[in-house]
């Protein structure tokens, strides 16, 4: 199931992505929500009230700014369904939602727009009431270790595509160094200061977010020792280490990972976790070797 075989009909879905890539939907179909989730709204929140939800969990439009917790409430099947369809819809969602994992909830308003929140897990233990019923109630709430909504997009393979992305080229040219200002060298309060040097150019990043964005950030080699700044937010991503000639390192600061052909290297990152700031972001790229092609820096900008 991806974001093409869905059609809403008349309020927000909520497609959840399980970590080890398994997919669930409910607000539709065998899984609807309950009434007072039907003006379910993630992204159209109030930035000036504190966090309200109401008493059964849902989402009161308007009313929520990033909520940590989320609950889901619904109905499985509807009158015409059989008991052992019930039987089966409720033993689906039982097993999809288990506490080894952390979710993606995918939001999908009625024009098929998609938004995200990431880094769910279960706070509530999955259930399912009045089992014996023609409709029993079902039930899951998740916390969120990143309260951020973010922009959602995928591919017709149902594979994630980022909103945003830019080339960040490898150059050993160094800038930086003695600054006078305009008043003088000795005899005034500021003199003469110095500016970091940087080494590497800065590809300037003008954003239209409205919070901090944590990036994926791709190193193909050959390179040594590839670094990250962002020079506006002063943040130093560092990975020590080589990358072969036919490696790519990606690196995600989300989640606070580095692969290399699936092997784990988060070890051997060090620095920041560098995010994108709302506005002007400066980014240089450097390493201890030279030649590597550029690197590639994507994300998925904060909408809420």
């Amino acid at each position: 199931m991806n974001l093409d075989d869905i059609t809403t009909t008349g309020f927000i879905l909520a497609m959840f992505i399980r970590s080890d890539g398994q997919r669930f939907l409910l607000g539709d179909g065998d899984y609807t929500f309950t009434q007072k989730q039907l003006m379910f709204n993630a992204v159209s929140m109030a930035n000036d009230v504190i966090e309200l939800q109401g008493a059964n969990g849902a989402m009161l439009a308007g009313q929520v700014r990033r909520p940590t917790t989320q609950s889901f409430d619904g109905f499985i099947g509807d009158a015409s369904s059989s008991r052992n369809d019930v039987e089966i819809a409720r033993r689906k969602f039982i097993s999809f939602f288990r506490q080894n994992f952390s979710y993606t909830v995918v939001y999908i308003d009625t024009n098929g727009n998609a938004s995200q929140q990431k880094l769910g897990y279960i706070v509530d233990t999955p259930e399912v009431k009045e089992l014996y019923q023609i409709q029993p109630n079902y039930h899951v709430a998740l916390a969120f270790e990143d309260v951020n909504y973010y922009e959602y997009a995928e591919d017709s393979d149902g594979n994630e595509t980022y909103a945003s992305s830019a080339k960040i080229p490898l150059t050993g040219e160094r800038y930086g160094g003695l600054i006078w200002d305009a008043d003088g060298v000795v005899w005034d309060n500021d003199g003469a200061t110095w500016e970091d040097g940087t080494d590497g150019s800065e590809v300037v990043l003008d954003l239209n977010i409205v919070g901090n964005t944590p990036v994926v950030w791709s190193v193909q080699g050959p390179v040594t020792n590839p670094q990250l700044s962002n020079t506006g937010t002063k943040e130093v991503l560092k990975y020590t280490g080589y990358v072969g000639a036919t490696e790519t390192l990606v690196i995600n600061t989300l989640e606070e990972t580095a692969y290399i052909s699936g092997s784990d290297r988060s070890a051997n990152v060090s620095g920041d976790w560098l995010q994108l700031a709302p506005g002007i972001n400066r980014m240089a790229y450097v390493a201890d070797s030279q030649g590597a092609p550029a690197s590639l820096l994507q994300w998925q900008g904060v909408i809420g």
